[in-house]
């Protein structure tokens, strides 16, 4: 039994034990591991956890059991979930460059369907997940960083939430509605997903944006471009609505700054 493990591990724990099919045994491990404290008293328990998920995988595949992956592309993936005719098809094609077939015939989108979402220069990868909610769907929709919820009433969301309950995804959502302007929509989906832009300043002048998890510093900043900028770092030249800070490493870093890195 592992250390330190919340009660929501155990419960997991037991949703694997009581589990019939593959598909299920498969999600409530991948739960478990998500779950599971890293730290290293539990190194052994996330090894065998790991290898018997990779067992499963390997049977299930071998008996034919369809498993679909989605290479993660851009900053961040978020996934579009709803009933059949809520607008998820509407909702990709608003944001991105994608063309999925729009239809007011029930479950036209059979496979996910995928388009890249531009805010302020950084790509957010999203995925429309048909509303047949099959397993290999719902394990695309687990590894995400977030879902998007397209309901078209209460009734709608409450169903869409038991779906999640029931297949262990937990990751941030937030409900959208495909009428809302297309800023609106942008707004939204980055809100959720706890980042912010900043701009790298090179030689040129030119700003580049990069997508950082809200609180990093100009450390984090630095080792995103390159893990040898720590080791010869001077000092971070900051631009910040319209003045100029010098800074260190620990320095918090805020939405909307460009930074220009100055080395030894």
């Amino acid at each position: 039994m592992p250390v330190n493990a919340p009660m929501e591990y155990y419960k997991a724990e037991e949703r694997f034990k009581s589990a019939k099919s593959k598909e299920d045994k498969i999600a409530a491990l991948e739960e478990m591991i998500r779950l599971l404290p890293r730290h290293h008293g539990s190194e052994n328990a996330h090894a065998q956890l790991t290898a018997r998920l990779a067992k499963l995988k390997k049977e299930s595949e071998k008996k034919g059991a369809r498993r679909m992956g989605i290479k993660k592309e851009g900053d961040a993936q978020v996934c579009i979930m709803g009933l059949a005719n809520a607008g998820k098809s509407t909702l990709l094609s608003k944001l991105t460059e994608a063309k999925p077939k729009i239809s007011a015939t029930p479950y036209t989108t059979t496979k996910p369907e995928i388009g890249m979402m531009d805010y302020r220069g950084v790509k957010v990868q999203l995925v429309e997940i048909p509303s047949t909610f099959d397993p290999e769907y719902m394990s695309i929709a687990r590894g995400s960083d977030a879902i998007a919820i397209v309901a078209n009433s209460d009734k709608e969301r409450e169903i869409i939430e038991s779906v999640l309950k029931n297949n262990y995804i937990r990751q941030k959502r937030v409900h959208v509605e495909p009428e809302e302007s297309q800023s609106m929509l942008k707004e939204k989906l980055w809100g959720m997903l706890g980042l912010m832009v900043v701009y790298t300043k090179g030689k040129d002048k030119r700003l580049s944006p990069m997508a950082l998890d809200l609180g990093s510093t100009v450390k984090d900043f630095a080792e995103r471009i390159h893990k040898d900028f720590i080791a010869n770092f001077r000092f971070a030249r900051i631009a910040r609505r319209g003045r100029m800070i010098q800074a260190g490493l620990s320095y918090k870093l805020q939405d909307g700054d460009a930074v220009e890195l100055h080395l030894k």
